[in-house]
C-alpha cells in the first residue's frame, strides 16, 4: 500500500499536462515490424542477440499509469510465468525511475525482464510512433478503460513520464529471429492477445494449463495412495 501511495503523492500536475504534450524531438519511426521479419538489432535489446532456439515475447506498454498498461503487464506477467522457456521483454517508455515505482505499484515484475526506453527509440525501431486524440481519448477508450476499472479493479493512476499518444505493441519473436506474430495497437484499450504469440511460436498456454493440471492430480493420486 505504500509503494502505491507513494507513487501517487509523488506525482505532480506538470507530469501530469505533460504526458498530453507532444515532444520536441522524436525519433524516425521505421516501418511496422512484419511477421517474417528478423527483429530489428539494437543495443538496447542485446537479450534478442543469441536467443539459441529460445522464443522471445515482446510487449511495447503505453505510459506508466495507463489502466490498459496495467492490464497488459499483468496479463503478460502472468504468461511468464506458465512459459519459463519463453523469454518475456516489456519496454517501457517513462523514465527508469517512475518504471521501478510503477512496477512496484502494479505488483513487481515477475519473470518479465523491463527495458525502459525513455528516448523511444527502440519504439520507433519497431515501427511504433505517435497516434491520434481519438484513438486515445475516444468515447469508446473511456468507457472500456471504467469498464476496465469495475470488472478488475484495474483504474487509471497518476502518470509521472512518458507520453498519452504512444503506440503501444506486441511480436513474438521465434528461437531464430523471425518474428512470427506482430499486434500494433490501434487504440489505448487494444490489448494484444499473448496467447496468440504464444501459440505462434509453438508455446500454447491451454496444453501447458492441461500438463500442469494433469501433474497436480497425479500427485494427489500418489499421496492418496501412500
Amino acid at each position: 500500500m505504500s509503494a502505491t501511495r507513494d507513487y501517487v503523492t509523488g506525482t505532480t500536475f506538470a507530469a501530469e499536462m505533460a504526458s498530453f504534450s507532444t515532444p520536441a524531438e522524436k525519433p524516425e519511426v521505421a516501418a511496422p515490424v512484419k511477421v517474417g521479419d528478423h527483429h530489428p538489432e539494437s543495443e538496447q535489446l542485446p537479450q534478442l542477440k543469441d536467443l539459441n532456439g529460445r522464443p522471445a515475447m515482446i510487449t511495447f506498454l503505453r505510459h506508466c499509469g495507463c489502466p490498459f498498461a496495467e492490464k497488459t503487464f499483468q496479463t503478460f506477467r502472468h504468461l511468464s510465468d506458465l512459459h519459463p522457456d519463453v523469454l518475456f521483454l516489456a519496454i517501457s517508455h517513462s523514465n527508469p525511475e517512475d518504471t521501478d515505482e510503477w512496477l512496484i505499484s502494479v505488483g513487481g515484475t515477475g519473470d518479465v525482464l523491463v527495458i525502459t526506453d525513455p528516448g523511444r527509440t527502440l519504439y520507433a525501431a519497431w515501427g511504433l510512433g505517435f497516434s491520434s486524440f481519438w484513438a486515445n481519448m475516444g468515447p469508446m477508450t473511456l468507457w472500456k478503460a471504467l469498464k476496465l476499472g469495475q470488472e478488475e479493479m484495474i483504474y487509471n493512476r497518476p502518470t509521472k513520464s512518458g507520453y498519452r499518444w504512444q503506440t503501444a505493441g506486441s511480436f513474438a519473436v521465434d528461437g531464430e529471429g523471425i518474428v512470427r506474430w506482430a499486434h500494433v495497437s490501434t487504440g489505448a484499450a487494444d490489448v494484444a492477445d499473448f496467447e496468440a504469440g504464444l501459440r505462434a511460436v509453438g508455446r500454447p498456454t491451454e496444453e501447458r494449463k492441461r500438463r500442469a493440471s494433469r501433474s497436480s492430480s497425479e500427485r494427489q493420486h500418489q499421496q492418496q495412495g501412500e
